[in-house]
């Protein structure tokens, strides 16, 4: 498959996603996905869409958390 952003080949990979909903940072890991080894550019199929919108969704106690630290390029800038 070729990528539709930069047409480089594209490779399957497992990839960690990020999915913020509101003010919440959700990580999925082991998410297969195409994904250009030029660009970066990511592309799911419509079943693993699904099941991202479907955890989203009915989200559940995670099996594990981190914590994330947050950098503020405002308050960095003095």
């Amino acid at each position: 498959m070729r990528c539709q952003v930069c047409h480089s080949e594209m490779e399957e990979k497992a990839i960690t996603v990020d999915l913020r909903i509101g003010d919440k940072l959700i990580l999925v890991e082991e998410v297969p996905a195409k994904v250009c080894n030029h660009c970066g550019e990511k592309v799911f199929t419509p079943a693993i869409t699904r099941k991202l919108q479907n955890l989203v969704k009915h989200r559940r106690k995670a099996p594990r958390t981190v914590k994330v630290p947050v950098f503020s390029l405002k308050q960095s800038a003095a």
